[in-house]
């Protein structure tokens, strides 16, 4: 036997494939069929003695390359003794800091948005000059 073979599915065969089950493409990624016939890619792996298993995305937004790809890299964390789980979680805890970091506004440019002419404060232009309330 010639050790693990990587890239066993073929682009065709995940088009094709409809049976529920795992559909092994080697080195821990899976191409996982649900009952309800939702396709998705997995990969699997064990860190410290215990198998996990990743979910990378649904096979219509995530491609066999793209799939290939992630696995190769988490494959990489493994073999570094880094759960790729705990680290694409910081990941995006990370990204989440960032965004909220960028998005941080202020009580006075609040107030300021909120009072400027045709700012959306819930009402238009015609009931907002004849003194109509909601």
């Amino acid at each position: 036997m010639s050790g693990r073979q990587l890239h066993r599915l073929s682009a065709l065969r995940v088009a094709k494939e409809v049976a529920p089950g795992h559909y092994a493409d080697g080195g821990g990624l899976y191409l996982q069929i649900a009952d309800s016939g939702a396709r998705s890619w997995v990969f699997r792996f064990r860190l410290g003695g215990r198998m996990r298993e990743m979910g990378l995305g649904p096979l219509s937004r995530v491609s066999l390359g793209e799939a290939r790809k992630l696995a190769t890299g988490y494959r990489q964390m493994v073999r570094d003794q880094v759960d790729p789980i705990h680290a694409r979680r910081e990941q995006q805890r990370q990204q989440l800091l960032e965004t909220a970091a960028d998005a941080v506004v202020t009580f006075r440019e609040a107030a300021e948005a909120f009072s400027r002419p045709g700012s959306r404060t819930g009402r238009t232009a015609s009931t907002s000059s004849s003194g109509v309330t909601h």
